[in-house]
């Protein structure tokens, strides 16, 4: 269902055993889009090239002259996104400068500069939901630790491995869907999986789950369910719609005024149409009890703006935002060889990579829908980011999964915030 689902997660990059977790958890996603082939439809990796050779850029903005080294990385960034029909915009930025470039259909680009054109994001809400629980508990609203069956009614009786905390890091052992993977496969999830499951489904399936054995907190598994029940928990406790929580807490903080869930008349004018690896329009998502897990749109100007305040948050959080964003990027699993931190360890919310001894920490998420595919990375040590946004479904299709995983764009990342 959700490549956004899939998310770069899965991808420890130390020894075997990691990476075959790696190819399960992507052949997972591929089964859980809506292709006539089981699909991954992950917010959190959708990540494959597409089955075209790469495109020529057609657009190309930016605030400094962008070198040649620059015009590599995009292009290398850009590839295994590209397919018919569909459009990759790319965002390289460092300080106040932003080299943007526009790969594939010039039309989605038309009512607006390339950098304001509306993507679905999908898993890169998560970072978002996180963000949301961190500023709550740096406001005293939220206990992150205290199980939600004792802080919420509505979910009482709910394992205590179910906490707030837990739930950001993918620890809680909730499983990936809120349907089990079996039916997933044979009978497929439909063209907008999520648009139908409310929150009184969410608290029958709560109440119904007992896992097999408690699990430890150290014991990682990505869950899509697990940040939709996040964003409920979040919603239920304040007593505020999650959307509305969403924007007073974090977004409107942060001044992000193209990200959002419902979009203004202005913003589906600039929306990019989601599309098939074939070309194919599909329907963008609609989300009510898992929204927390993928529910946002954005442009890659608010991406970039959002990501120079994770970068100064890192230096100097005098702020609730700032200080709530800070601990977002800490480690809490590690999910390198024997649990080490390096090179991968999960945050809440976010990843965090250090591929080589000598490169710069970054932050990590990527998402994908049946029809959109998104990455972006920070790298707070040289206030530089990458963001990453197309209209095309890459994690939905298994061989332009399969490709964006080899493509080695991790790589490609941490290579360029070391050249800087």
């Amino acid at each position: 269902m959700m490549t956004m689902l899939a998310d770069a997660s899965a991808r420890s990059l130390g020894g075997l055993r990691p990476l075959m977790r790696h190819l399960f958890c992507r052949l997972l996603l591929v089964v859980q889009s809506h292709v006539s082939i089981p699909r991954a439809t992950g917010l959190a990796q959708c990540h494959l090239l597409t089955c075209c050779g790469r495109m020529a850029p057609l657009i190309t903005t930016e605030v400094a002259r962008m070198s040649n080294d620059q015009a590599d990385v995009s292009a290398k960034l850009a590839a295994p996104y590209q397919g018919p029909s569909s459009a990759v915009v790319v965002l390289l930025a460092q300080d106040e400068q932003e080299h943007v470039t526009l790969f594939g259909d010039r039309a989605v680009a038309q009512p607006c500069a390339p950098e304001d054109v509306v993507f679905e994001v999908g898993s890169i809400t998560k970072v978002f939901t996180a963000l949301l629980l961190a500023r709550l508990t740096v406001d005293g609203d939220i206990d992150p630790n205290r199980p939600i069956g004792e802080s919420c009614p509505a979910f009482s009786g709910a394992p205590a491995s179910l906490t707030p905390r837990r739930l950001a890091s993918h620890t809680s052992g909730l499983p990936r869907l809120h349907v089990p993977m079996w039916k997933a496969v044979i009978g497929g999830v439909g063209a907008d999986p999520y648009a139908d499951f409310d929150r009184d489904d969410l608290v029958a399936w709560v109440r119904d789950w007992r896992p097999s054995q408690p699990p430890h907190e150290t014991s990682h598994a990505y869950s899509n369910l697990g940040f939709g029940l996040l964003g409920e928990v979040l919603a239920v406790s304040l007593g505020r719609p999650y959307p509305d929580l969403l924007q007073e807490k974090v977004l409107e903080p942060l001044g992000l005024n193209d990200t959002a869930i419902a979009l203004t008349d202005d913003q589906r004018k600039r929306f990019a149409q989601p599309r098939a690896t074939s070309g194919k329009p599909v329907v963008p998502w609609t989300f009510q009890a898992i929204a927390g897990a993928g529910a946002l749109r954005s442009t890659a100007r608010d991406l970039a703006r959002f990501s120079g305040q994770v970068a100064a948050a890192m230096d100097t959080p005098t702020t609730p935002i700032a200080r709530a964003i800070a601990s977002t990027a800490q480690p809490v699993v590690g999910l390198g060889p024997k649990g080490d931190m390096q090179p991968m360890a999960q945050c809440l919310g976010w990843l965090a990579m250090v591929l080589d001894p000598s490169a710069p920490r970054v932050l990590f998420h990527d998402g994908g829908t049946a029809g959109s595919t998104s990455a972006l990375y920070v790298c707070p040590q040289k206030r530089a980011a990458i963001v990453i946004l197309a209209n095309r479904g890459v994690a939905a299709g298994l061989l332009s999964n399969l490709k964006l995983m080899w493509s080695n764009l991790h790589g490609v990342a941490s290579d360029h915030f070391a050249s800087l």
